[in-house]
């Protein structure tokens, strides 16, 4: 009885949304004026004339390009598609950036391109538009009785009182749109762990299950490729996986202008979650074969890659963070009332909310899972001195943070101490003696400096086998029980890492000529970026680099994109033709 009741309550609840997303997609129906002259918006609906913006430098952009395409001849189209998804319409740099690789999987297969572009969205079709691009499917989230409908399935599909239990494998249609659902309740929603919004758990659920009636839809159709940008959330998870059960090739790019972009190409649908980065164990042993006898750590730390450890610039920039530097071990120890005759372990939690189910495997159901049960196991463990060091980047992000779990879990122990989010210690590392971390940068720059690390998940770096790995919980609280006794990694173990490091800092990845470098993670600079973008010199074939990459990478059917230079560098030495998808 109590279960009807609140179904009932959820589905007024639910309607009430309904009409709220339905009046808030009306009035933006009446935000043309804010991007279009009203006269000429008019002009372009009744009498089909050319669409204009207010943004000049938007016109300059679309205008310039649109006459690099016409210059463009392919002929000959073959049977094949390739469908680019074009579904983030508040930043424009991903769309052009799925626009620009579309062009190059085009000019190597000569396949007609067609767009999935959200309903209304006039400045992203316009950009695909000039990319030559003419047809498209639009996608339309606002489908009042379709929504209802699917919110009804979703409170079928798992009983009231079940939901937190089972969402994380629920399926529908053979597709895991309870971690798509999850996922995107811990990114926008994580406000208390310890209890969830079943309401909102429905409503992600219902949009996951919706998506993948969409994604079959669409993938109906025989296409050769999909382009897609952001592999993770509600549609593109599903969207995602959808297309690999489809038989449908994955191209998706990682990266943005600031840090250049690296692309992988997927094939079956095993590796659906398999990280972006990862490299396969034929490219993993070929990268080890050209640089093993090489020196690598001065050019690590000439790239500022140690002395950054902690900091790291990835996407935009950090908060301000006030530097302490020890000159001694003794100094750190004080510092953090630590006993000095114990070795000091340093526990390194993610960004929670983000690439939360990006692996083949995991030890724990998710970051938050991992983190807190490991905070609870280490207050029992009085052995050794525990330091916690919050992400950089975790400010960025909404919701239940690291402090929040460990003040609910500590047990004001001496030996477990928590760093503040705006302290950064210089060469921490100094005076560390093994890392912990779910599956981040950490296991790779660590092992580098010959400090050992345990990683709970699959990593990106997982087949270059430089850190402790367990694969079961049993084995990671084992660990952890011994951690003091845990010896230092081998030389080949430190050689290895310093290789993925090596790469890891951009010797792969390559750039895009024609789009501005901008640090804009997060907040899109609307205006200087098409500012920027209206005075590039916009050849994309000629004296493009990631172009080059995609070629390279197309023609030996690689996993990933390989930087051109790097490629000329050692393929005389070394056979760069992987097959490796």
């Amino acid at each position: 009885m109590i279960n009807k009741i609140f179904i009932f309550f959820f589905l007024i609840k639910y309607f009430v949304l309904e009409i709220k997303n339905q009046l808030h997609l009306l009035l933006n129906k009446f935000k043309f004026y804010e991007n279009h002259n009203f006269l000429n918006y008019f002009e372009h609906k009744i009498l089909n004339k050319k669409l204009l913006f207010k943004n000049k430098n938007i016109n300059k952009f679309l205008k310039k390009n649109t006459q690099i395409t016409e210059q463009e001849k392919i002929k000959n189209f073959k049977k094949n598609k390739i469908l680019v998804e074009l579904l983030l319409p508040h930043h424009s740099e991903p769309m052009i950036m799925n626009c620009l690789i579309a062009k190059d999987l085009q000019k190597f297969y000569k396949s007609q391109i067609v767009a999935l572009i959200n309903k209304d969205d006039l400045l992203t079709k316009k950009i695909a538009e000039s990319f030559g691009i003419k047809n498209f499917i639009y996608l339309n989230k606002y489908k009042f009785f379709k929504n209802v409908y699917y919110f009804i399935l979703a409170l079928r599909l798992v009983n009231y009182n079940d939901i937190e239990k089972k969402i994380i494998k629920l399926k529908f249609s053979g597709h895991e749109v309870g971690k798509a659902a999850l996922e995107n309740y811990l990114r926008w929603h994580n406000t208390d762990l310890s209890k969830k919004d079943k309401f909102l758990l429905f409503l992600f659920l219902s949009r996951s299950m919706l998506a993948v009636n969409n994604a079959k839809n669409i993938f109906k159709e025989n296409y050769k490729f999909f382009v897609i940008g952001e592999l993770q959330f509600i549609p593109n998870k599903l969207l995602f996986h959808c297309s690999l059960k489809s038989k449908t090739f994955v191209y998706s790019n990682f990266g943005t202008s600031i840090i250049n972009f690296i692309g992988r190409l997927y094939k079956n649908y095993k590796d659906r979650n398999s990280v972006q980065l990862k490299f396969s164990k034929k490219f993993s042993n070929l990268l080890i074969k050209i640089f093993k006898n090489k020196s690598l750590i001065n050019i690590i730390k000439k790239k500022g890659g140690i002395a950054n450890i902690g900091k790291e610039i990835v996407w935009s920039n950090t908060q301000n963070l006030k530097t302490i530097k020890f000159q001694s071990k003794n100094k750190f120890y004080k510092h953090f009332d630590f006993d000095k005759n114990k070795k000091t372990i340093l526990i390194l939690p993610h960004a929670m909310s983000d690439n939360l189910f990006n692996n083949e495997w995991n030890v724990f159901d998710t970051a938050y899972d991992w983190y807190s049960q490991t905070i609870k196991k280490i207050s029992k463990i009085d052995k050794v001195n525990w330091l916690i060091k919050p992400h950089p980047y975790e400010y960025k992000f909404p919701g239940v943070t690291a402090r929040d779990i460990f003040e609910k879990i500590k047990k004001n122990k001496k030996n477990v101490q928590f760093i503040n989010e705006g302290l950064h210690i210089h060469e921490i590392y100094k005076f560390i003696d093994l890392v912990i971390t779910g599956n981040g940068s950490a296991g790779f720059q660590y092992t580098s400096l010959g400090i050992p690390t345990i990683t709970t998940s699959d990593t990106k770096y997982s087949n270059f086998n430089f850190t402790l790995s367990p694969r079961n919980q049993n084995e990671y609280f084992s660990l952890l029980k011994k951690v003091d006794k845990i010896p230092k990694p081998s030389k080949k173990m430190i050689k290895n890492a310093q290789i993925y490091w090596i790469t890891n800092l951009n010797i792969l990845y390559n750039s895009h000529n024609l789009l501005p470098k901008i640090k804009q993670h997060g907040l899109f600079k609307k205006e200087l970026f098409f500012k920027k973008i209206s005075q590039a010199k916009i050849d994309r074939y000629k004296k493009n680099s990631f172009s080059d990459d995609i070629l390279i990478q197309l023609k030996n059917k690689n996993r990933h994109s390989i930087n051109s230079l790097f490629y000329k560098k050692y393929r005389k030495k070394y056979n760069f033709k992987l097959n490796d998808i």
